[in-house]
């Protein structure tokens, strides 16, 4: 019966026939994998990302929502309305984004601006209002008026 462990034994490096030990570290260098990625090169640099604001098409009393968005997270206009759509409230979700002022609709992602202000949409074409104006509306109280509330 033999020993397994005999049979499996390497000779030693020193005694490899025809190799020096340079040539030995060279074709180690050569023939070993680099396991972890270099990430100095591999990082693409990230971007701030694009504050925007986001009004509701035709509704004069919603004052707009502060949103922020990576272009480069998203590869068409369809996804990033699908994330818009569980920020903005519409019946039938965010369809379509326009530009407050001329109403000129969105077709690419990277034409959104950093500061800009948009316009919601389901289906209905655009409604021109004055959205960057909307403010909320103020409630004043008097003293009285408070105390007889509690």
């Amino acid at each position: 019966m033999t020993d397994v462990l005999s049979t499996q034994t390497q000779w030693p490096r020193s005694t490899m026939p025809g190799l020096s030990q340079q040539q030995r570290q060279q074709n180690y260098q050569k023939n070993t994998r680099r396991t972890l990625p270099k990430f100095k090169n591999d990082i693409s640099p990230r971007t701030t990302p694009r504050k925007i604001t986001l009004f509701r098409n035709g509704d004069r009393y919603f004052a707009g929502k502060q949103y922020a968005i990576r272009p480069q997270n998203y590869s068409n206009l369809g996804q990033l309305l699908q994330e818009l759509s569980t920020a903005i409230d519409l019946p039938y979700g965010v369809r379509r984004l326009f530009t407050p002022n001329k109403g000129s609709e969105i077709t690419d992602v990277n034409i959104i601006k950093d500061g800009a202000s948009y316009v919601c949409a389901s289906f209905e074409p655009f409604q021109k209002l004055e959205y960057t104006s909307i403010a909320l509306p103020r409630v004043t109280f008097n003293i009285e008026q408070r105390k007889s509330l509690l």
